[in-house]
């Protein structure tokens, strides 16, 4: 990984004028028990210094070295960031605490595979999601249904792992629904298996899908 220690965020942070917050934390030693707000922030930092090398790539004057200097300063902070949200999605939270949303290790995981994965929705309910929708659900170009998966499981999926109470995910074919993975007594998998649990899941439906 570019980023081996947390040590290597105090330039960072002193670089990002940070005082307080997650990076600032960090920046100290102290290893987070969720990542949650660590991630967003590099996010917000990243976004923040791609935005900076737009409105620099507008000069009037390209070769102005005043703007060479930034240019190369804001590139330089944005490597920065890039490599400590690497090391940072790497990490895996203590899951009893974690609040980020419970199903954000299985999209990972799903897409490092090539398998699309889209929220899915109860037909009376547009803004709630309820469950994960792997593969492809709409028809294809001659009107056959491509198979999908559709992985549920007790809590929304924009819980926290804190709450995971486990996976269950069904190869649906053409409206038939053929079980794939059930979680270890789903619905009520206990939290600490959620790491396993997860991988689990995704290595079943991507088989299943044949990716």
């Amino acid at each position: 990984m570019p980023i081996t220690t947390p040590a290597a965020a105090i330039d960072a942070a002193l670089t990002f004028g940070e005082h307080t917050g997650p990076l600032t934390t960090l920046a100290t030693g102290t290893i987070p028990q969720c990542f949650g707000r660590l991630r967003i922030r590099l996010a917000d930092l990243r976004t923040d210094a791609l935005a900076t090398v737009a409105e620099l790539s507008l000069s009037d004057d390209p070769d102005d070295l005043l703007d060479q200097i930034a240019r190369q300063e804001i590139s330089d902070i944005t490597n920065r960031v890039t490599d400590l949200k690497t090391w940072v999605l790497a990490q895996q939270c203590r899951t009893a605490v974690c609040e980020c949303r419970a199903d954000r290790l299985l999209r990972i995981l799903l897409e490092d595979q090539l398998v699309p994965v889209q929220s899915g929705y109860r037909p009376t309910d547009r803004r709630r999601p309820v469950a994960l929708m792997a593969g492809y659900s709409a028809p294809a170009a001659d009107g056959t249904h491509l198979p999908y998966a559709l992985i549920d499981h007790r809590n929304n999926s924009a819980h926290a792992v804190r709450d995971h109470r486990g996976w269950r995910a069904r190869l649906v074919i053409a409206g038939d629904r053929t079980p794939v993975y059930t979680s270890p007594g789903y619905p009520e998998t206990p939290v600490d298996r959620y790491h396993d649990d997860t991988r689990a899941c995704a290595a079943a439906v991507a088989a299943a899908l044949q990716y």
